[in-house]
């Protein structure tokens, strides 16, 4: 018996094809026009009663229909989205998580680097209003002025940094200083004394 191989990585997580609900609409109408022929089959030999026959009715009606322009726009609109469905069945799936660095196969989303990053920045200035926001491949980082200025915005980018090394593509990371606002506690005493 062989043993195991070291852990592999799996595959990486992707987001859904584009064609997937356009798809499974279509195999839904599908469905329904099997059930109409299956219904007409059964008039025709089950009851012996090809006259009730639906399709047979939506046939004739187009064999002597005139159709006009709209009815050939309808057709190119039709035939331009059955090309946009084989494109994109065929393109490759957005990719939708950043890969850790390890043997195992462990994948973050951008909104768990972004809830990091708030922890991180959090723990290093302390408490602080911060904001975050994580693409792919970018980490956008706001923190509250603490009176230290710029500084304050140099300790987070490199806590963050350090953070988020064990990445195997860490994001680029840019910090930004917002000014202080007062506390609602602040506020409320000046309104109450002019």
């Amino acid at each position: 018996m062989a043993s195991p191989k070291s852990p592999a990585p799996g595959r990486e997580p992707r987001a859904n094809p584009a064609a997937r609900w356009l798809a499974i609409c279509v195999g839904a109408v599908l469905l329904a026009l099997a059930v109409v022929c299956g219904r007409d089959l059964w008039y025709r030999y089950g009851l012996g009663d090809p006259a009730n026959s639906w399709s047979a009715q939506a046939l004739s009606w187009v064999a002597t229909h005139e159709f006009g322009l709209a009815t050939v726009a309808a057709g190119a609109a039709i035939s331009l989205l059955g090309l946009w469905v084989a494109l994109s069945a065929l393109a490759p799936r957005v990719r939708t998580h950043v890969k850790v660095a390890s043997a195992a196969s462990i994948w973050v989303r951008p909104v768990d680097i972004a809830r990091k990053a708030t922890y991180t920045a959090r723990a290093e200035i302390g408490r602080s209003r911060i904001t975050s926001r994580a693409t792919r491949k970018r980490l956008r980082v706001a923190v509250e002025d603490d009176g230290s200025g710029a500084t304050v915005a140099d300790k987070v980018t490199s806590a963050l940094i350090t953070q988020f090394a064990p990445l195997a593509r860490a994001p680029r990371v840019s910090t930004s200083v917002l000014p202080r606002q007062a506390e609602p506690a602040d506020t409320a005493r000046e309104a109450e004394n002019p």
